[in-house]
This record gives C-alpha cells, structure tokens and sequence, in this order.
C-alpha cells in the first residue's frame, strides 16, 4: 500500500489516580504532512478506558475524511498492549463494554495497530501523552477553582 493513503494515528490515555480524573488524546498525520490533534478530558474514569476513546475518537476522525475508500491504510500507534488486544483479540472484555460497540465498526481491514514503548522518545507517542495529562491537569485546576471559588 502506498505511503501517499496511509494515515498514522497515535493514541493515548492518561488518569491521576485509577480511577480519576482522566483523559484521551490523538494525533493524526495525514499523508500529505497536515497533522490532527484532540484531547478531552473527564473527571472521574480509568486509564484504560481513556485509552480505549482516545482510539475510537482518532478513527471516527480519520473516518469523516476518508468514508469506506479501500484505498487508506490506517495505522493506531500505542502504548497500551491492552486496547490492542481488545480490539484485535477481543481479549477479556470484562470491563469498559459500552465502549466496545462504538469502536468495533471503526476497526476494519484498513486499521493496523502497532505497539510502540511508552515514554521511550516516540514523538507522536510523546505529543499524545502530553495533551492526554495537560487534559486532566486542566480539569483538576477547573474543578478545584469551582469548588474553591466564591457562589456568585
């Protein structure tokens, strides 16, 4: 397949605590050098599951540009071994099953996943991980200045 319809996503998640406040983030590089990134953050979740949508929210992206064109190869870069064989597997699926359903249709023969080393100076792995923490960081000063803050 060529490099000029493959799409390169990575995903992560993050959590303070487990559970905690948490969240997911992607990025994603197009062919032709345009780059996507998200984050969001919530207040009370896991790290896995916040992995799990960092996943799903890349692929429903990649898919409102691409549709179901054959052409694209879609490769998920991550660290977490886990969402991997979740999605590939189906690999003990005792927690987090609501999700399951909104990200199995995103995952087809298009979609290729790759396992990169957390914290190891993956850069796309690295930019994900920290939009995923300055997410949650983000949600904890918010929460904390709401329930600090004076009743107006």
């Amino acid at each position: 397949m060529s490099d000029l319809f493959t799409v390169v996503v990575y995903a992560d998640g993050a959590c303070s605590g487990n559970p905690g406040a948490g969240a997911w983030a992607y990025r994603i590089e197009w062919p032709d050098g345009r780059v996507e990134e998200a984050a969001e953050a919530e207040p009370d979740t896991t790290n896995n599951r916040e992995e799990l949508k960092a996943i799903r929210e890349a692929l429903r992206t990649v898919r409102a540009h691409i549709d179901g064109d054959p052409i694209w190869r879609i490769v998920v870069r991550t660290d977490s071994l886990g969402a991997i064989n979740w999605l590939t597997r189906k690999w003990k699926r005792n927690k987090n099953l609501d999700l399951f359903p909104t990200i199995d249709p995103l995952v087809d023969e298009r979609v290729h996943f790759e396992h990169v080393r957390g914290h190891s100076g993956v850069v796309g792995n690295e930019r994900v991980d920290e939009l995923a923490v300055a997410a949650y960081r983000a949600l904890q000063r918010d929460l904390g200045a709401g329930a600090t803050g004076p009743a107006f």
